[in-house]
């Protein structure tokens, strides 16, 4: 069975995907110290060594670029496949508005130039980002913040992705492909707050940003400026109809089931947005 070396392992799709590969009995490495700009080299192709492939789940991190660039070598210095995770989807272009997506594609391009076997996993906007996110403002206040302007976007599980991503790393016929990965339908954040309505049995209001307030909205949320700024340049674009979502057909064919919506990741989910009271919790 091949050894896998991930990269970004603490996110949500890394962390299922982590657990996924060692219950089908694959051995997982991950570096000693995340990838930055004072990262040794050698200690990152000393982990690389032994491993059949590389997943990058292309996390924020120091060095940008350079960062991800040295993982990409150390998968072609040992002969190792490749598969490249990135969130920002069809965002991922050379002139794109979204930093992380443009560090994304100079990234893919790079890989492709050193030759080596890789596949690229696009999903759309994860639904954990509705915990992160909102979670809190939903239990405390009874509100649903709205960063794409009322506009119905597309949305995947993060479980979906990492089923996906297990498959294209432990199965064969995945090289040189580039996987676009959604649940096949579009909500609107307004939506989300009437299924939580129901679902907690409380009104959930929904309210809409206006452009300028998500980036500042977003920062103590997504733990940074640079992740923030990340995520509101992505919103833009989803308010603006830049792209579509994707479709379900890639998680279809590859997980051989059908991906699972917006009220089945709210329904399992539940706790996160309950009040304290109702869950029990001591506050």
């Amino acid at each position: 069975m091949t050894t896998v070396l991930v990269i970004g392992a603490a996110g949500a799709v890394g962390r299922l995907a982590t657990a996924a590969l060692l219950e089908r009995g694959v051995e997982v490495v991950e570096p000693e110290h995340r990838p930055g700009p004072a990262a040794d080299a050698r200690a990152l192709r000393a982990a690389a060594e032994g491993c059949g492939a590389v997943l990058l789940l292309a996390p924020p991190a120091p060095g940008g670029v350079a960062a991800q660039n040295a993982v990409v070598d150390a998968a072609a210095d040992v002969g190792a496949r490749l598969v490249q995770v990135s969130s920002f989807g069809p965002a991922v272009r050379e002139d794109s508005p979204v930093p992380g997506a443009r560090r994304d594609w100079i990234t893919h391009r790079y890989l492709m130039r050193r030759g080596l076997p890789y596949t690229l996993v696009r999903p759309d906007p994860l639904m954990q980002s509705l915990i992160g996110d909102h979670a809190a403002d939903v239990r405390e206040r009874g509100l649903l913040a709205d960063p794409v302007g009322g506009r119905a976007i597309g949305m995947v599980d993060a479980r979906d992705v990492a089923e996906v991503v297990v498959r294209v790393l432990t199965e064969p016929g995945h090289e040189g492909r580039t996987y676009r990965l959604g649940s096949g339908a579009e909500t609107s954040y307004r939506e989300i707050a009437a299924l939580l309505s129901g679902l907690t049995d409380r009104p959930v209001q929904c309210r809409e940003l206006s452009p300028g307030e998500v980036a500042s909205w977003l920062e103590p949320r997504r733990g940074g400026e640079a992740q923030a700024l990340d995520g509101a340049a992505l919103f833009a674009l989803l308010r603006a109809g830049a792209y579509g979502p994707a479709g379900d057909e890639d998680v279809v064919r590859i997980a051989h089931r059908a991906p699972r919506g917006v009220e089945e990741f709210l329904k399992d989910h539940l706790h996160h947005f309950m009040p304290a009271a109702t869950t029990g919790e001591v506050s």
